[in-house]
């Protein structure tokens, strides 16, 4: 009859979570508790300064009480339209990238290599280097369509209130693109051959034993890479930091939820801290809008799995 381990082993599994776990619990867990509880209270960030009680006042101010309800819904708006870009630069490109690597029998390696070489800049650098390139005066891509005859093309890329957001979120997609080309390419790379050679000999081309096999095949990896893109374009901060400033310029047509809630927490120029509070309360309402989608995505894909 088993009977239950006794003395220090029993405990062992908690000492070989202990390295990761005890990391987590102090700067995830903790974080996002105080941040919970930090919400409900007016406080300008500077430590020993009082702390005044509000409840769920930061809460209503960014839902319904202008001025910061403006810029909230507008920022929560260039979230989704990130999102929406993002499927379709990210997720789709990228998946249409791995397709084709497939079907390249000579080559394929040193392609992979090119694609996957932005991913091995800095973001930060990367943002820099692309604001240089886009500058309308001297930038190399106004430059390089004028050479080519197409000068009517040359736009002010990040001055423009209409294409600043596409153009940060196109150089965003030019640095991870090759992510989602080698997650797509891997899970392309699982289907088995055989059920492709019989689609073959039943005279099925390339296009169809694509949409007919392996789409569906990959569809829950798809799936799991456009949740990822929902929390990508949620978390998005940095790219819009370096390439628009904390304002988001122009005229606030890049500002999303990451550079307002930086804004928010620590004043427009990032030199004072003047809203904590409100910051915590923004930081939660993201937390609230992302897992749920998280955990709906992990059911669709659950739903779509396919066994092979």
């Amino acid at each position: 009859m088993y009977t239950a381990r006794k003395g220090p082993g029993r405990y062992s599994y908690w000492l070989m979570l202990a390295p990761a776990l005890v990391p987590y619990l102090l700067f995830k867990v903790y974080p996002f508790f105080q941040s919970i509880w930090l919400s409900l209270y007016e406080w300008n960030g500077i430590p020993g300064s009082p702390r005044v009680w509000v409840g769920l006042e930061n809460y209503a101010r960014f839902l319904y009480q202008p001025p910061f309800s403006t810029m909230f819904w507008r920022a929560l708006r260039h979230n989704f339209i990130v999102f929406g870009l993002l499927l379709v630069w990210s997720t789709g490109l990228g998946t249409l990238l791995a397709w084709m690597l497939t079907q390249i029998r000579r080559g394929a390696g040193f392609y992979k290599s090119i694609i996957f070489m932005p991913n091995t800049v800095s973001l930060a650098v990367t943002g820099f280097l692309w604001s240089l390139m886009l500058n309308p005066q001297f930038g190399a891509v106004n430059a390089l369509l004028r050479r080519v005859g197409l000068g009517a093309l040359a736009m002010p890329w990040l001055g423009d209130s209409r294409l600043a957001l596409p153009t940060v979120i196109a150089v965003n997609v030019w640095h991870g693109l090759g992510f989602p080309v080698l997650i797509a390419l891997s899970a392309m790379l699982s289907v088995p051959r055989d059920i492709l050679e019989a689609a073959e000999v039943d005279g099925a081309g390339r296009v169809a034993q694509f949409w007919k096999i392996t789409f569906p095949i990959i569809l829950p990896t798809l799936i799991n890479l456009m949740a990822l893109n929902f929390t990508g374009a949620f978390s998005l901060f940095e790219i819009v930091f370096v390439m628009q400033g904390a304002e988001a310029g122009p005229f606030y047509s890049t500002d999303l939820l990451g550079t307002l809630f930086y804004r928010t927490a620590f004043g427009g120029t990032g030199s004072t801290a003047s809203g904590m509070g409100l910051g915590a309360a923004l930081a939660v309402v993201i937390f609230l809008i992302v897992i749920p989608v998280s955990l709906l995505a992990s059911r669709i894909r659950q739903r779509f799995q396919v066994e092979v």
